[in-house]
């Protein structure tokens, strides 16, 4: 049912966007409805029977305030397009308004159509594909084994035994009777994130490509989560010592506290960086087999050995979790693991991997052509094939 008001909620707005009638709330709007998949056939469907005449300088004078607005920032849509002479606007070149708006539309269902007029006669000029960043997605498992999709747009409630689920958008909340009846498993695909309270109060955010099983009530003599992935942990004060389990030989134990895991399979190293509060980090098959950490500090696990670090640049560890990424001293692999977790693309090095340090930061919400422009101002030159191979040239 949610689904078929979606669908109707697009058709409208579509045509409300044809008639030159949008706001920029609406337009916006429509930017989200653009990331739906399920939505993709209804604006194929839309976009094949549009017909509009005029100039884009005659379209863009007739709703000029909303558009800057929602597109002032996205000079990538015009800075390779030359610009008639005489004219001002960031859509004040000879082409079809609703056409330039439709490329960033389509920037998140992965593809982007430019049509050009050649005086009289139309023809379409190239297909480039792209890829939207990652947005608020997840599916949840529950301990009947049912699975529940999430997304940011969702709303509702799950009630398992005496625990109510609810959601909205992109957090889910539990909050539990006096007995555990299983547990549930949260994960976010690549290009995804999210975000869960736990029945206990801790807030848990989730990075792309992660999943953080948990009871749906702590009723043991302890608080115990397991992950694989990214994630930021806010621990709710409890008398139950609170514990994340990496993998069997590796774990966080803390009571009440703020601090980030990074545990990717695809990295060689686990870490654990403290915000606040007090942690202690095992490896049981290390020769350091334990270390604790004071706010500041970051414990690093490899497959030998754990460290404690005192020199932990913090906005670099939680750049994710602020909507930003944070390369500072990275070098090139490591910058495109975490583009592939985001944009979900697989990364294929056609010869020799470049060698090279990068430094500085760049929001999460940006196109994946606009992080391959800024790439190649660093002579790092990748094309993208097939909308999920990122060739690296």
């Amino acid at each position: 049912m949610e689904d078929i008001f979606h669908e109707e909620e697009l058709r409208r707005l579509f045509g409300k966007f044809l008639q030159r009638d949008c706001s920029e709330g609406e337009i916006r709007k429509l930017m989200a409805y653009a990331g739906i998949d399920q939505l993709r056939p209804v604006w194929e469907e839309l976009l094949e029977g549009v017909e509009v005449e005029g100039t884009a300088g005659e379209l863009y004078a007739l709703h000029q305030q909303p558009v800057d607005k929602v597109f002032s920032n996205l000079s990538f849509l015009t800075d390779e397009l030359p610009q008639q002479q005489g004219s001002r606007g960031i859509f004040s070149i000879s082409r079809y308004w609703w056409a330039a708006a439709a490329i960033f539309l389509l920037l998140a269902s992965g593809t982007w159509f430019l049509m050009s007029r050649s005086q009289r006669q139309e023809s379409a000029v190239a297909i480039v594909y792209d890829k939207a960043p990652g947005t608020d997605k997840a599916l949840l498992t529950l301990a009947d084994g049912r699975i529940v999709a999430l997304d940011s747009i969702g709303k509702g409630q799950v009630v398992q035994g005496n625990t109510s689920i609810r959601q909205q958008g992109g957090l889910l909340r539990y909050s539990a009777g006096a007995h555990a009846v299983g547990f549930n498993t949260l994960s976010t695909p690549r290009g995804g994130q999210f975000r869960v309270v736990l029945p206990d109060g801790t807030a848990v955010w989730l990075n792309a490509a992660t999943s953080l099983r948990y009871p749906t009530a702590f009723d043991g003599n302890e608080r115990v989560v397991t992950l694989r992935g990214e994630a930021y942990f806010e621990v709710a004060k409890n008398a139950k010592p609170f514990r994340v389990q990496i993998d069997e030989r590796t774990a966080v134990e803390v009571l009440g506290t703020h601090f980030n895991i990074h545990a990717y399979s695809d990295e060689n190293q686990v870490s654990t960086t403290l915000l606040e509060g007090k942690v202690v980090m095992t490896k049981s098959d290390a020769l350091l087999r334990r270390v604790v950490l004071n706010p500041g500090q970051q414990a690093v696990a490899d497959k030998e050995q754990l460290l404690l670090s005192k020199q932990v640049n913090i906005d670099q560890v939680m750049a994710w979790k602020n909507g930003m990424f944070n390369f500072e001293g990275m070098d090139l692999p490591s910058v495109l693991r975490q583009l592939a977790r985001w944009y979900d693309v697989e990364i294929v090095y056609e010869g020799k991997i470049p060698t090279r340090k990068f430094g500085g930061e760049m929001q999460r919400d940006l196109s994946l052509q606009q992080v391959l422009r800024i790439l190649e101002r660093m002579d790092v030159k990748c094309r993208i094939e097939n909308g999920n191979r990122l060739i690296v040239m």
